[in-house]
């Protein structure tokens, strides 16, 4: 029963393998008025005919979701050579009045690059963008003066000021390796040892009597 289950356990790891998906891993938001309002880090999985930009979320939430994975830029952008391999995500704080967000975002690849100017999301939002979102562009799309930012690993931290139309930034991340075959194989092939090491322990087990 147990080489069965050891075997299930790597053809269902076979199966599953296939290219690298793009993944927030977490965020919290820390601190600034948007906090003190009641703000937190929300991930969305935007449904069909979701509008992001200019106004159109108005809460103290700081909100991030993930775009196209694993594509290939077709120029430069972002201080990154064209052909390089992306993973995209979106992260912007859409407030209704003027507030202050302070927090982070964390992604499962290291970050390579993040848009913050209209013009570099603009021409990247076919390519990059997700395929249910409308993305609303006005002059101020992007981050201004009163707006911060740094990268450690695959963490972005965020400090933004904003009011209307909002503040937006599109990060762009390492491509996760994936396992290759002969990886693969050594780990089928270390289940065998396993397993075989359980029959010869189940073999030697020494018999007990009781009187």
């Amino acid at each position: 029963m147990q080489k069965l289950l050891i075997t299930a356990a790597a053809f269902g790891a076979l199966a599953t393998a296939g290219p690298a998906n793009a993944a927030i891993v977490m965020g919290e938001l820390t601190g600034g008025s948007a906090f003190n309002n009641g703000g937190m880090f929300e991930q969305l999985n935007p449904a069909p005919g979701f509008t992001v930009g200019n106004n159109h979320q108005q809460s103290n939430n700081l909100f991030a979701f993930d775009e196209q994975q694993a594509v290939t830029l077709l120029s430069a952008v972002g201080g990154l050579a064209a052909g390089t391999v992306v993973n995209s995500h979106y992260v912007f704080f859409d407030p209704g009045p003027s507030r202050r967000a302070i927090g982070y975002v964390d992604f499962d690849g290291d970050i390579l690059g993040v848009l913050t100017g209209k013009g570099a999301m603009d021409m990247t939002d076919m390519l990059l963008g997700n395929a249910n979102v409308n993305y609303v562009s006005v002059n101020l799309r992007g981050l201004e003066a009163a707006d911060s930012f740094n990268t450690v690993g695959n963490r972005l931290n965020v400090n933004f000021k904003a009011s209307a139309p909002g503040d937006y930034v599109r990060v762009l991340t390492a491509v996760p390796a994936v396992p290759e075959p002969a990886t693969w194989a050594m780990m089928i092939g270390g289940f065998g040892l396993v397993g075989g090491a359980m029959r010869r322990r189940r073999k030697l087990a020494p018999k007990v009597s009781f009187a």
